[in-house]
């Protein structure tokens, strides 16, 4: 369970791996069915085009400077293809891993259970709106570069060292940007899945809850990022011994490169084997690293509100727990009640009300003979009355 109180950067970064510890199954049975779904029209594409893209390379030039436009356009469209479509599917699997990594964290958070088909149930509702953050995000980025990139293409008409200089500079520039801009945005997809926000929404209140925090978001995606590759990279060495193996080719020297092992090892077999373990290898890739990112966001977004929000209390009822420290927050000592006593009873004059009836008297058994009392004159009937009358 995620401790309720602010984080330093080793807790965060231990709660990513004790998260994926605890939650395996919840966290990457989902990515796994998504990638073998995935992986049918990818490596159909890869056997259908494996023969064309052996016999282009196979007919491709030693020299690149004697090839031809058909021989390079050759080459280049099987590449396009294929890239295209392995980027496509790593974009889906981030879109995918990033509500479905922010839900896990709660439960972890929580303290709850969790099993992948309640994870993917309450993910999907958000995978639309987590789609249209993604996209405002790096479709801003890319449209950034393409404008650049004809200005560039303007200046270049005009005088071409200064295209040069300019082309330089803007990149550069749009590099540091782009990084600063996703950096300082790590938290939206929690805020998109947490606060059952709105894209622009999201970004606004994903960009001033991160604020302060850039070199610390920084630190600790890149860390996270770096040993999950190196972990994946150590999970996937089967295969890419395999993928060697299958592709001999000595880059040390030209001609044999050119001339025998283009012409007598790369067939189509050996070339749809490459395709194949090449696809693999990214795929087997993206599952593994693709819900690191999306959780040390999410860590990052609940120590920016246990900070500024006090989420820390929120989480402990959720919970059933009784927070009993302070968690390094100053909070006011409670004074014990003092026992007050209760005001008299306001003093209000009876009402007048007629004095009861004397109780009969009780039977002369009970009580001592009394003095005989003179007889008193009959009094006359009420109701006799003189005739006429």
């Amino acid at each position: 369970m995620l401790p309720l109180r602010p984080l330093g950067f080793g807790e965060m970064f231990s709660a990513v791996f004790d998260t994926v510890r605890r939650y395996t199954s919840a966290l990457y049975l989902p990515l796994v069915v998504v990638a073998v779904i995935l992986a049918v029209p990818m490596l159909t594409v890869c056997v259908l085009l494996s023969g064309s893209f052996a016999d282009a390379i196979e007919a491709f030039p030693s020299d690149p400077a004697d090839a031809t436009g058909a021989q390079l356009w050759d080459v280049i469209r099987p590449v396009l293809a294929i890239g295209g479509m392995y980027l496509l599917a790593i974009m889906v699997q981030y879109v995918i891993a990033g509500p479905l990594a922010t839900v896990v964290l709660r439960a972890a958070t929580l303290g709850r259970k969790l099993t992948a088909g309640q994870a993917w149930r309450e993910a999907r509702p958000r995978l639309r709106t987590t789609t249209a953050v993604t996209g405002l995000l790096f479709g801003g980025v890319l449209l950034a570069y393409l404008l650049v990139l004809v200005a560039v293409l303007l200046l270049d008409m005009v005088d071409g060292g200064l295209a040069t200089l300019a082309m330089v500079l803007l990149f550069g520039a749009l590099v540091v940007g782009g990084v600063y801009v996703t950096v300082r945005l790590a938290p939206q997809v929690p805020v998109v899945v947490l606060e059952e926000s709105g894209p622009k929404t999201a970004i606004r209140r994903a960009w001033q809850l991160n604020k302060g925090n850039w070199w610390r978001s920084l630190g600790l995606t890149a860390l996270i990022s770096i040993v999950g590759g190196f972990a994946a990279g150590i999970l996937s060495a089967p295969l890419r011994i395999v993928l060697a193996v299958a592709l001999p080719i000595d880059t040390t020297d030209t001609t044999d490169y050119a001339g025998t092992v283009l012409d007598g090892q790369l067939t189509h077999g050996t070339m749809t084997l490459v395709l194949l373990l090449g696809m693999g290898i990214g795929l087997f890739t993206s599952v593994a690293t693709g819900p690191l990112v999306p959780l040390a966001n999410g860590v990052l977004y609940i120590d920016r509100r246990i900070r500024n929000e006090r989420l820390d209390i929120a989480l402990a009822e959720a919970a059933g727990i009784q927070l009993a420290e302070s968690h390094g927050y100053p909070q006011p000592v409670p004074v014990p009640a003092q026992a007050v006593p209760a005001p008299p009873a306001p003093s209000v004059p009876a009402p007048s009300v007629p004095a009861p009836a004397a109780p009969p008297a009780p039977p002369a058994s009970s009580v001592q003979p009394a003095e005989p009392a003179e007889p008193a004159e009959p009094a006359e009937p009420a109701d006799e009355r003189p005739e006429g009358s």
